[in-house]
């Protein structure tokens, strides 16, 4: 299987890049998928992309603006409403792939924090379909398990920065480190991450191991700012307006960075028909991996099938 490096260019001129899987059939549906908090295409959302591939379905995975191949200031900063305005323009360019001819066959995917921008974005009306795996919800629950303190650290610095323009110079970005970043940072000693436990240490280890290799910029940081957007976001209001779209709704029995199962069952039962709703039976990260991934994937490639 093999992609080619694409770029498109968003609403308000910046240019965000991906990779494209295409398709055997020309008028095959397209996948946009984007990765979760930090994560970028190469961090294991690839071999998504390239089942969806094998199985006749092209996906164009690109980077959030300000992460890795992708443009856009500042760096390293999640902005939920910004995220799934650029979806909006990545669909726009998925419909360019397609013959003019025919019906737009687009779908849009997350995983994690990126699934807030996608039931965000999921009314789009030129989607067939929206998957959502294991996504964040809710800002005011995200904010309860914030690193003490940095809330109101956030909103100070968006008052110094206000006063900084104000006066007439450049303030600088502020960032925080968001995974841990050794092996006993990640058992618990040390300053407190946002994103921590063994099992997200060696996830994130290996995951820039391939974006190195692939050359793609990586840095264990988060703006400050960054707490601020994903604070005062409620996804889960959105979730009501993707239908008709058809809706896949996946989570986790376990899982510590986007909510209880209990949680995205709540959440998903807002949704309108036609929606579905699968249990993967591992914790958060373990679905990238192994059989837990092989159920994953092969969930969503049914899905895809029947609404694509």
């Amino acid at each position: 299987m093999s992609s080619k490096r694409v770029e498109f260019t968003t609403f308000d001129g910046t240019i965000l890049r991906g990779d494209l899987y295409k398709a055997e059939a020309k008028d095959a549906g397209v996948v946009v998928m984007t990765q979760g908090l930090s994560l970028l295409k190469e961090h294991f959302v690839d071999e998504i992309a390239k089942r969806f591939q094998a199985a006749g379905i092209a996906a164009l995975v690109y980077d959030h603006r300000g992460w890795g191949s992708s443009e856009g200031s500042p760096q390293f900063e999640t902005d939920p409403l910004q995220q799934a305005a650029d979806y909006h323009d990545a669909i726009t360019f998925a419909v360019s792939l397609q013959a003019s001819s025919q019906k737009p066959r687009v779908a849009i995917w997350e995983i994690g924090h990126s699934g807030g921008a996608s039931m965000i974005a999921g009314n789009d009306p030129r989607l067939s379909a929206v998957i959502l795996v294991m996504p964040f919800t809710s800002g005011a629950r995200d904010a309860a398990a914030f690193p003490a303190g940095i809330l109101d650290k956030a909103w100070s610095n968006r008052a110094d920065t206000a006063a900084a323009w104000m006066s007439g110079s450049t303030p600088d970005v502020e960032y925080v480190t968001l995974w841990a970043d050794s092996e006993a940072n990640g058992m618990g000693e040390g300053p407190q991450r946002f994103l921590t436990g063994t099992a997200a240490y060696d996830f994130i280890t290996t995951a820039r191991l391939r974006s190195d290799r692939a050359g793609t910029p990586s840095e264990n940081k988060l703006s400050l700012q960054s707490f601020y957007h994903i604070a005062n976001i409620e996804p889960a209001d959105y979730i009501s307006k993707i239908a008709p779209r058809a809706l896949l709704y996946l989570a986790a029995t376990t899982d510590a960075l986007t909510g209880p199962l209990e949680t995205h069952k709540e959440v998903f039962s807002h949704a309108a028909e036609p929606k579905e709703f699968v249990i993967l039976n591992n914790h958060h990260l373990a679905n990238y991996f192994g059989e837990d991934f092989e159920t994953n994937v092969g969930k969503q490639i049914e899905f895809l099938k029947r609404h694509l």
